[in-house]
């Protein structure tokens, strides 16, 4: 126990030191520094709530991580026994905690993205300097819509992409068939 209080004192990487970072931080109103402060305190002293606020703030990057990443990422941070004998079995208890605290945590099967993720409303948004600016206005706009609104914009889209598809085919393929700039367009929008 004094070897894990020791690791915490001094590591700058423990979730502790950094709910505590975030807690003096001006932004942030004074009733929820204090609630910061006083997790961060509880962070420091239970190695099971360490664990689960480093896979919080691991999992708030917005991206899939999967179960070795996990692992491997939070026993860097909080040291090789956080995970005890069973690593398996403590990650599915985290978990469970956490959803049943009102975390939504959902696991991605897509092979380019295995892992466990946040579901929508993360904790931040994400960062969008590799891609366009993101209208996070309109996404709050189209979470409230109902599912049959959603989906007649969905095919709508879809269509559309089919149509400029279509148009963008002909005109690089002049000589094709109409079947033929059909057939690719489809192949192209949605496969």
């Amino acid at each position: 126990m004094f070897a894990y209080n020791m690791f915490m004192e001094t590591s700058a990487i423990h979730p502790a030191t950094k709910w505590t970072q975030d807690a003096r931080e001006a932004r942030q109103p004074a009733q929820s520094s204090l609630r910061l402060a006083a997790m961060a305190g509880h962070i420091r002293l239970d190695k099971v709530a360490a664990r689960r606020a480093a896979l919080i703030d691991l999992l708030a990057d917005g991206r899939p991580h999967p179960r070795e990443e996990i692992w491997q990422t939070i026993a860097a941070q909080l040291g090789e026994e956080c995970w005890g004998k069973r690593p398996q079995e403590a990650l599915a208890r985290d978990l469970a905690a956490l959803r049943k605290g009102g975390i939504r945590i959902a696991y991605s099967r897509r092979p380019a993205t295995i892992g466990y993720y946040l579901q929508h409303p993360s904790l931040e948004r994400p960062s969008s300097s590799r891609y366009e600016a993101i209208n996070w206005d309109l996404i709050e706009a189209l979470r409230h819509l109902s599912v049959p609104e959603k989906n007649r914009r969905a095919f709508a889209a879809a269509a559309f992409a089919l149509g400029q598809k279509r148009l963008i085919l002909a005109e690089e393929y002049p000589d094709w068939s109409a079947e033929d700039v059909e057939r690719e367009a489809r192949r192209l929008v949605y496969e």
